[in-house]
């Protein structure tokens, strides 16, 4: 009997130790414009209040990403450098290429929270990003799409 019971422990204790994964943070960039468009959806940046319409689809995520790391700007803020893969770097070239003028809406974890206008095109597959609530907050981000 009560190598039955810890027999029976064993097991509920075995059910009870998981190998989920944790919740990574999604990124997600995607083509964005100022005005109302046929299968895009408003979005408001929470920090600056601009309001956008954003493809649904994004065109690149978390998964693109090469490296990531946190710097912190001459004005102490949380700066995240992003480097992607070459095949993310020349969708990134060709989109920026003739999106010139338009913004780039950025999602972490669905929620709009950059959107800089796009100036040039960007050929070298680099990014900055800022705007972060936190140093805590860039650096957990960097921690999951560095995996």
């Amino acid at each position: 009997m009560r190598q039955g019971l810890c027999a029976l422990a064993l097991v509920l204790l075995a059910g009870c130790a998981t190998d989920s994964e944790p919740v990574r943070h999604s990124l997600g960039m995607h083509s964005a414009q100022t005005e109302a468009g046929e299968g895009l959806r408003q979005m408001t940046d929470r920090h600056s209040g601009v309001q956008l319409w954003v493809a649904e689809q994004p065109v690149l995520s978390q998964n693109d990403i090469e490296q990531a790391e946190v710097l912190v700007g001459g004005d102490g803020q949380a700066v995240v450098l992003l480097s992607l893969s070459p095949s993310a770097q020349a969708l990134l070239a060709s989109i920026t290429a003739t999106q010139i003028g338009q913004p780039l809406a950025i999602l972490i974890d669905g929620e709009l929270r950059m959107a800089p206008i796009i100036r040039e095109p960007i050929s070298d597959g680099r990014l900055a990003l800022t705007g972060f609530d936190s140093l805590a907050e860039a650096n957990a981000l960097v921690d999951d799409w560095s995996r």
